[in-house]
């Protein structure tokens, strides 16, 4: 039974990770522009998500996170993507399964050639959890049976590396949930020792929590700037909360929090995109910050209002 729980948790961890690639074309194209070194531009590309199930020869289903093409009247390319929480020795391995079999897919829609050409996709492994054996890169050869070799490499993004001002400023917009899930490296490490108090989870729970509430914040900033739109910021928001909840359930089981997150996001979600630049949506988005504290400089970048009409609120809240 309690298999099947964890097995549980797995998915729906894994369905939360996936949906971070959910947003629009333009996030996507910002995103992969700067993970790949890309320049294309978010106008004019077309953006396509591809097959991401493979059946293998025993049929067994290989299931990816993140297939799709980008396309410009310069040029067209394939790009893959897979999150893994933990590192995986076999991770180049099936890594180099899903590049095979994505290039097999595409060479049946490209016959009438004198040869046949497997076009592997650009591939990236994003690990979120701290480990120091994680290389800059993923490494393989083959060895063929006349002596042939060939290497084959597939770069890394060591994301435990990265802040939530790196993230902004390198427009990974999706990626900035995970942010919050970067503590369950530290959370593993207290529980799996014997020595182990509920305070210092407790501690850690509540460091991810303002986490979560900062990222809830950022991404408010992003949508007035435009650089993402409602139905981006609620993706992200509705992340951020979830992968807060799987943190909490699995180490602290405090449901307070939960809601506390979860009222955080609807928060800032439901007036910003139901009254944007409108000024009694503004107004009601500086009263629900203020009672929780959010200071006035940020509830300032978040609204456009200035200090004397925040100011003015505050007054009318405290009578």
């Amino acid at each position: 039974m309690p298999q099947k729980k964890t097995d549980s948790e797995r998915v729906k961890l894994d369905e939360i990770l996936k949906s971070l690639f959910s947003v629009s074309g333009k996030v996507l194209i910002s995103m992969l522009n700067s993970l790949f070194k890309e320049n294309y531009a978010t106008e004019t590309t077309a953006v396509s998500f591809a097959n991401s199930e493979f059946v293998d020869d025993e049929y067994h289903i290989l299931r990816g996170d993140l297939f799709l093409n980008l396309s410009d009247a310069d040029k067209s390319n394939h790009y893959h993507i897979e999150i893994q929480t933990l590192s995986d020795d076999r991770m180049v391995i099936r890594m180099l399964e899903y590049g095979i079999r994505k290039a097999k897919e595409i060479a049946k829609y490209q016959g009438g050639q004198e040869e046949t050409v497997f076009y592997i996709p650009r591939q990236l492994v994003i690990f979120i959890e701290q480990n120091p054996n994680i290389k800059d890169e993923l490494r393989l050869r083959l060895i063929f049976p006349d002596g042939q070799e060939v290497k084959y490499w597939v770069p890394v993004m060591k994301y435990w590396e990265y802040g939530t001002e790196e993230i902004i400023e390198q427009k990974l917009y999706p990626l900035l949930p995970l942010q919050v899930f970067k503590l369950r490296y530290e959370m593993e490490k207290i529980k799996s020792r014997k020595t182990h108090t509920e305070q210092e989870l407790r501690e850690l729970i509540q460091k991810a929590q303002q986490i979560a509430e900062n990222i809830s914040i950022e991404a408010v900033r992003l949508f007035h700037a435009e650089e993402i739109d409602g139905e981006d910021l609620h993706k992200i928001l509705l992340a951020n909360a979830e992968l807060f909840r799987y943190l909490n359930s699995r180490y602290v089981k405090d449901e307070r929090l939960n809601e506390e997150v979860l009222s955080m996001a609807k928060t800032l979600y439901d007036p910003v995109v139901e009254e944007r630049g409108k000024m009694e949506g503004k107004l009601e988005i500086a009263r629900k910050l203020l009672q929780k504290k959010i200071s006035i400089d940020e509830i300032k970048e978040i609204t456009d209002l200035s200090d004397k009409e925040i100011e003015k609120i505050k007054a009318q809240m405290e009578n």
